[in-house]
Formats: structure tokens, C-alpha cells, sequence
């Protein structure tokens, strides 16, 4: 049986294309659910969502300030935590859906938040992984499962 969770943005960003945002968005939720028995959707408008993404900056009411250009990217909370399923992007970076390495990949950089929400922690062992602390470039192909515990994803299955 799966087990379907909705997503929604939050989203009055001037800069960026809300259509392209949410296709990133949702490609990361797909790159999750490929290798688990979840199912994500984006919520209507009306309907409430299990995962709350937001572009912030600085102080935003959570206890989590963002920085500013180039410092921390996005933060979410794991799912123990009380602000469970929110997801907060630093709305000062440049973001985008291009593996150049000019900007920061959205989908790269929701991907790994994603895994957070779903209670993975960092894994510093490996530069390469999707879940390393520091944003490294890597191509969709290459995000997982390599670089996710497989007992991780057999425990969500």
C-alpha cells in the first residue's frame, strides 16, 4: 500500500518563474517517490499539505535565520520535529533549474531537504551524496539511490 503525502509552495518570489519552480519541486518529490512507496502530489489551494515550501529570508519565525547570499541555502524540519514538513529556501540566493553550476539547483537543493523531512540526516562520508552538508552539483541520474542508505529506503517501503 503507498502512501500518499501533498506538497505546497508558498510562493511570491519577483525573480524566479513560479512555473519552473514548481516542475523542480516536483521532480524532486518524483526523485523520492521512484525509490519508495510514496506518493506526492501537490495540494490544491484549498487543501492543507504535509510538506509547506517557502522562499524566506533572514529572520522568519521559525528560529532558523538565513544569511544571505551564499551562506545556508535552505533548512527543513525532521519529522520528530515541530515544524515537521516545512521546508524554508533562502529567497537572496540565485537559483536554478540548470546543472551549470551557475546558481544553486533547486531540485538538487529540494531534494536533499525533502530527505531531511523524511528524517534523513547529513552524511558527511561521502562528497558525492545527495544528503552531503555542503551543495555539491550532481546530476539527476546520480541522486539516488546511490547515495541514500538502502536501509533507509527499505524502511520507508
Amino acid at each position: 500500500m503507498k502512501c500518499f503525502t501533498r506538497w505546497k509552495l508558498e510562493c511570491d518570489h519577483p525573480f524566479y518563474d513560479l512555473t519552473k519552480i514548481n516542475r523542480q519541486i516536483e521532480r524532486s518529490f518524483n526523485d523520492w517517490a521512484r525509490y519508495t512507496k510514496l506518493t506526492f502530489r501537490q495540494a490544491a489551494e484549498h487543501e492543507d499539505a504535509d510538506f509547506n515550501l517557502a522562499f524566506e529570508y533572514g529572520e522568519h519565525s521559525d528560529g532558523s535565520i538565513f544569511d544571505g547570499r551564499d551562506g545556508t541555502l535552505a533548512h527543513a524540519f525532521y519529522p520528530w520535529q515541530h515544524n515537521r514538513g516545512q521546508i524554508h529556501f533562502d529567497s537572496t540566493e540565485k537559483w536554478t533549474d540548470k546543472y551549470n553550476g551557475k546558481g544553486y539547483n533547486l531540485r538538487l537543493v529540494t531534494s536533499h531537504e525533502v530527505g531531511h523531512s523524511l528524517g534523513l540526516e547529513h552524511n558527511t562520508d561521502n562528497k558525492k551524496s545527495l544528503m552531503y552538508p555542503f551543495y555539491n552539483l550532481i546530476l539527476p541520474e546520480d541522486m539516488l539511490p546511490k547515495q541514500v542508505s538502502e536501509v533507509f529506503i527499505s524502511s520507508l517501503s
